[in-house]
């Protein structure tokens, strides 16, 4: 059996950049045994070269075209744009993310960090507008159960006077 081994060249578009796309990509690359890297060029796009089988690499790039996926939900791909490289091209035997300068990347770092943390959170704030409508609806049937408890607490109140009075009677 043959495996058909090609090389590619993927420019991806969209919100790519400064939200950890580049080790998303190589980490599903990677996990597919892939070889190649992953680039964020000046004009926001992300540059992967990967070289693999013809499966392989549709599988890399079906999960890596997604919007808002679990694992990074900030990542939103909007187009990826495939050219077909030359046998050779690729020297890597290893899938990686290839990084520019180094204070830079740090910069970027940060900035991804700071935009994960913001959208934790929205997402944090969300969940507990959330909790207090849910609580506030709880809140009103706890109220409505308790006022039944009391009426119900003076209706036998009333009867075990009434017992008692009846008994006592009986007594006397």
């Amino acid at each position: 059996m043959t495996t058909n081994i090609k090389e590619i060249e993927l420019i991806v578009s969209g919100e790519v950049q400064s939200i950890g796309f580049r080790q998303y990509a190589a980490k599903a690359a990677r996990k597919l045994k892939l070889a190649g890297f992953a680039e964020n060029l000046k004009d926001g796009t992300v540059l992967i070269h990967c070289r693999g089988t013809d499966e392989t690499i549709s599988q890399f790039k079906n999960h890596i075209n997604v919007k808002n996926p679990d694992a990074a939900p900030l990542i939103d791909v909007e187009e990826i744009k495939e050219t077909h490289l030359a046998q050779g091209t690729i020297n890597d035997t290893t899938f990686w993310e290839k990084y520019n300068e180094s204070v830079s990347e740090m910069a970027q770092g940060f900035s991804t960090g700071m935009n994960y943390l913001n959208c934790f959170n929205v997402n944090t704030q969300a969940s507990f507008k959330h909790m207090d409508e849910k609580y506030g609806k709880i809140s009103q049937g706890m109220f409505l159960v308790v006022e039944a408890m009391e009426k119900r607490m003076e209706k036998t109140d009333k009867n075990i006077e009434a017992l008692l009075k009846v008994l006592t009677e009986k007594k006397g």
